[in-house]
């Protein structure tokens, strides 16, 4: 341990400018300890072990300064293949964890966008199916209300037929009663002498006039036509009253029928209101969930791929190490072989480099 303290305390540069014209027997060792000179540790190596040769320390300590060297190299590569073991069980671990994340929110994704199109295909159809409603709605509206019209004038017409024909009743009384009370067969000339003087202004009693100069017979089949008229007047009458009595029935049931239709209608469209609330709230929640789902699969997809750029950096930095440290390992052994077998030739070299 001393000598690696001495190691790493007196990992100094000589700067000795120094020619090596190597005789041939030692040419071989030379080639090798330029070669090792190269490199960073190994021109480290060569000047503390000539330093320890000039301070005449025992081979036996350089040698475990070498071991100590060689080892310590040994045990941090063994660390650094357990961390890089450690480090890619990370990184396999939190990559299939973004994987599953990744996985679930395209997942996600995909079942909001097949319930976003058939939600919204689902609204279209209510929406369709409220308007619908509403027109029908609007024409029963304007059907029931041409009825209540059309109703209103007849039952005003009906009103105008009923008084006409109690005039045309009355004035066909009327005329019974002085047709009754006529004498027939008067003179012609005194007929036409009474209607000249009448003028117009008495149309029943014009027609009196003219009928008392018709012969018995003749009165009578006028009377029976005017007994003929005004039964078939009363009873035009009755068969309007029963048609006005069957209309206001027929007016009453159509009212019943459009308010029937409006009911359903008005329930209908209630529960398809309450369906496109429902529907609506949904298709919002399933377009939440997709652009929930977005969000995750973005953060998801960054974290692995800063991740897997963090992994390779890490094996990239491993393998580098590793490397650098196998060389170093490399050169060491070299070393330890050279002073084991051709000390005497690399005695020489280190030599020359203390002086």
């Amino acid at each position: 341990m001393k000598f690696t303290i001495c190691f790493l305390l007196g990992l100094v540069t000589l700067n000795a400018v120094f020619v090596k014209k190597p005789s041939d027997p030692n040419a071989g060792v030379f080639a090798e300890l330029e070669e090792i000179e190269e490199h960073a540790l190994g021109r480290k190596l060569l000047d503390t072990i000539a330093l320890q040769m000039k301070n005449q320390a025992p081979l036996a300590d350089i040698a475990r300064m070498l071991q100590e060297l060689r080892e310590n190299l040994l045990l941090q590569q063994q660390q650094a293949e357990l961390k890089h073991a450690a480090d890619e069980a990370d990184c396999a671990a939190e990559i299939a964890g973004y994987n599953r994340r990744i996985d679930y929110a395209s997942n996600e994704i995909s079942e909001s966008t097949t319930e976003i199109t058939a939600l919204s295909a689902q609204v279209q159809q209510l929406e369709s199916e409220i308007e619908n409603i509403q027109v029908q709605l609007g024409i029963l509206n304007d059907q029931e209300e041409t009825l209540r019209t059309q109703r209103a004038k007849d039952a005003e017409a009906f009103a105008q037929r009923i008084k006409s024909t109690a005039d045309v009743v009355e004035a066909l009384n009327v005329v019974a009663a002085k047709l009754s009370a006529i004498q027939p067969e008067q003179d012609p000339k005194a007929v036409f002498l009474e209607l000249h003087n009448m003028g117009k202004s008495n149309p029943i009693a014009a027609l009196v006039s003219i009928a008392s100069a018709f012969s018995k017979e003749r009165l009578q089949q006028t009377q029976d036509k005017i007994a003929e008229l005004r039964q078939s007047i009363e009873q035009s009458a009755v068969d309007d009253q029963e048609a006005e009595v069957q209309a206001q029935i027929d007016y009453q049931n159509m009212l019943a029928q459009f308010a029937d239709q409006r009911k359903n209608f008005q329930n209908a469209l209630k529960d398809n209101e309450a369906k496109l609330t429902q529907t609506e709230n949904a298709l919002g929640a399933q377009k939440k969930r997709k652009e929930d789902a977005g969000r995750e699969l973005a953060t998801a997809t960054a974290g692995k791929t800063q991740k897997e750029n963090d992994c390779e950096a890490l094996r990239t930095q491993y393998a580098r190490d590793s490397e650098q440290r196998t060389k170093e390992i490399g050169i060491i052994r070299q070393v330890e072989e050279i002073l084991a077998t051709k000390l005497e030739g690399a005695s020489g070299y280190l030599k020359s480099r203390i002086n």
